[in-house]
């Protein structure tokens, strides 16, 4: 009786996702060298795991073999994981670039942003993409020359001294400076004028700041029609123009500021906005001060990201060991003990000069990895960064 009175829309996709046929979500299709790459999506688009993966062959309709170099679109860690659903595109200088949806998934498990990452075909026709610092900024011109290329400006504001003008229980200032998009500060008032400060904790050369805004349950009466689809879910589509507001001041004592970026009189609606100063901007302390966000909410931050570069040591090179607990997952631990390594970057590949999958972790040093394909064998490197730069490890054999 409960079969009967489902609308047959919706049976016709039941009988897809409960019978034995298998099927693919994001398909994606390039040619290279007279290979056709068929990419797909993997499962759970709210996980930090969510990836795509690639399907290579002679002919546009197979039959494909499985790519060693699979998930090639994977980034399970940093400030924003996520990398599938995607496709692979080529810029109008021949450069490829491929481009997914990265999870928040706490709103709705569809709670997503885009990613967009430095691509391309290795001298043995593998598809590849680069995530490995896939959430810090970069110039597209690096990439163009070296699409492996380490990038130049640093995560300096990772940990550091968080203070507020207000703040909600569990979710502190600190919060805006873990590298946790699913985490945030969030101001106890709706008033124009919150603010958040970071205290870098000395002078550096700063020359990017990313300032993420967060949605936070937003608390207000649909103020228009909901719309349906045939998968019975329902949304809002918000086609008004809403503004984000927001003043950015540095000072390097903590009493005379002067402005870096001022946008209290834009009309733009920008989440996660960069301001970039390729010269660089001496300052210890940055104040972040919200104007206006869309509906009047409190303002809430899920990371005020720092970058640029610091006068110290790179953190020495790691050491660690690597377990393949079985065909699909691994375990890295890493055995050095370093205490100027902000966090680590666990690499990993089919060949020695092939690392082309990533893991980046912060506040840890153990992590297991369930992203080996059955039947090949790995090369494991876990390289150390700081807010210096970056130090590779030793490669090891899985």
């Amino acid at each position: 009786e409960m079969v009967a009175n489902i609308p047959e829309n919706l049976k016709i996709m039941m009988k897809g996702f409960l019978s034995n046929r298998p099927y693919i979500e994001g398909a994606w299709m390039n040619k290279h060298d007279g290979k056709y790459y068929l990419q797909y999506a993997c499962p759970a688009t709210q996980y930090n795991i969510y990836a795509d993966g690639v399907y290579v062959s002679d002919k546009p309709l197979g039959p494909y073999q499985l790519a060693k170099n699979n998930p090639f679109s994977y980034k399970p860690g940093g400030f924003i994981p996520g990398a599938g659903h995607g496709s692979t595109m080529e810029d109008g200088t021949g450069s490829l670039w491929h481009t997914s949806t990265m999870s928040i998934s706490l709103n709705h498990n569809y709670e997503r942003r885009v990613g967009l990452w430095s691509a391309g075909f290795d001298a043995d026709g593998e598809l590849f993409c680069n995530q490995r610092y896939g959430d810090w900024p970069m110039a597209v011109e690096d990439f163009r020359e070296d699409p492996w290329r380490n990038p130049e400006w640093m995560l300096l504001s990772y940990g550091k001294e968080m203070t507020a003008s207000s703040f909600e229980e569990g979710k502190e200032p600190e919060k805006a400076a873990e590298e946790n998009v699913q985490t945030w500060w969030r101001a106890a008032t709706a008033q124009s004028g919150e603010w958040l400060q970071m205290d870098l904790g000395k002078v550096m050369d700063v020359h990017a700041v990313q300032i993420n805004f967060a949605d936070d349950k937003i608390e207000i009466e649909c103020p228009g029609k909901m719309h349906g689809c045939g998968t019975g879910s329902i949304r809002y589509i918000e086609e008004r123009s809403l503004v984000t507001r927001w003043m950015l001041e540095g000072s390097v004592d903590g009493e005379n500021y002067f402005m870096i970026e001022d946008k209290s009189d834009v009309e733009t609606n920008l989440p996660h906005d960069l301001i970039v100063r390729e010269d660089g901007t001496q300052v210890r302390y940055l104040k972040l001060t919200v104007l206006a966000v869309p509906y009047d909410q409190p303002a809430a931050i899920s990371g005020l990201r720092v970058f640029g570069i610091s006068d110290g040591e790179k953190p020495v090179a790691p050491t660690f060991t690597v377990e393949r607990l079985d065909d699909l997952d691994m375990k890295v631990a890493i055995t050095s003990d370093d205490a100027d390594a902000v966090g680590y970057n666990i690499l990993w590949g089919h060949a020695e000069d092939k690392l082309y999958h990533s893991y980046m972790i912060f506040g840890k040093k153990e992590q297991k990895i369930g992203a080996l394909v059955k039947g090949i064998d790995y090369f494991v490197r876990v390289d150390a960064f700081n807010e210096n730069g970056i130090t590779e490890g030793e490669v090891v054999a899985l």
